[in-house]
């Protein structure tokens, strides 16, 4: 299990992208302790009462997940994800505030090696071989929480990827921009007093620069993959929903033992 290693894990991670002299590495160390404290005091518990309530939703078969149902555990999901990029933005900010030139040129350079292999792996490829990616990458996950796919349940699938819109080169686009976006600001990391302030708006609300174009299609492939999700729940035969089952309550039982106060969660 991965959380219990974060501690020397992250700065690993790190390290991948820039590296910090002796004073950032042992602020990042600091920073890291107390983030992880935070999350796992007051978030793991959560993230394992969402599981045991999800996992009470799914038990009757003759009660299907509803679209708005799996919208409202998404949006669970981002809510989590905004709470953490708000909690970890000031101390990125602050050890980001430190960096000299040189630093912030090797970490945006490596950023740059990454999103280069984004792109050779999910851009430059044919549309019928990325078709056949995503397929299998899906098909595989789902694998994962239901055991093996019946037929109907692979041609759901299919169907799934014949409606999806590709995003790659889109979400290329969109993290370029924002690593513009976030080289401008980090330019001023000296000079301006708010740019502490300015960072975290920006990770927080990272979402809000795309363009509307991919925004919509991001929604239409969202709406798209709710609807196989429907689908497939209702498929399910009683040896898929106890296996699903298992895993969601395998999961919150994870969260609940590796958070710092665990207390015994009731549904």
């Amino acid at each position: 299990m991965i959380y219990p290693h974060l501690n020397w894990l992250v700065p690993f991670y790190v390290d991948d992208y820039i590296s910090l002299n002796r004073e950032q590495s042992s602020l990042l160390e600091e920073r890291l302790l107390q983030v992880l404290d935070w999350h796992c005091r007051t978030q793991l518990p959560v993230y394992a009462l969402s599981m045991v309530r999800m996992a009470k939703e799914l038990e009757d078969p003759l009660h299907p997940v509803s679209f708005e149902r799996l919208q409202y555990y998404s949006n669970q999901f981002t809510t989590h994800w905004r709470e953490l990029s708000q909690k970890i933005g000031p101390e990125m900010a602050d050890i980001l505030a430190t960096a000299s030139d040189e630093q912030l040129a090797e970490m945006f350079e490596n950023i740059g090696k990454r999103n280069n292999k984004y792109k050779s792996k999910y851009v430059d490829i044919p549309l019928d071989e990325l078709e056949k990616k995503r397929k299998e990458r899906l098909a595989k996950d789902l694998k994962q929480w239901i055991s093996r796919l019946t037929p109907e349940q692979k041609q759901a699938v299919s169907d799934w990827s014949d409606q999806i819109k590709p995003l790659a080169a889109e979400r290329l686009r969109n993290r370029e921009r924002a690593l513009t976006e976030f080289k401008n600001l980090l330019a001023k990391r000296r000079r301006d007093p708010a740019f502490k302030e300015a960072f975290v708006a920006l990770l927080v609300n990272f979402d809000q620069m795309r363009a509307p174009d991919y925004q919509k299609k991001i929604d239409y492939n969202t709406e798209v993959t709710f609807r196989l999700l429907m689908k497939i729940d209702r498929s399910l035969n009683p040896t898929q929903r106890a296996y699903l089952l298992k895993r969601i309550g395998s999961m919150a039982s994870d969260f609940e033992k590796l958070s710092c106060d665990p207390v015994r969660i009731k549904p």
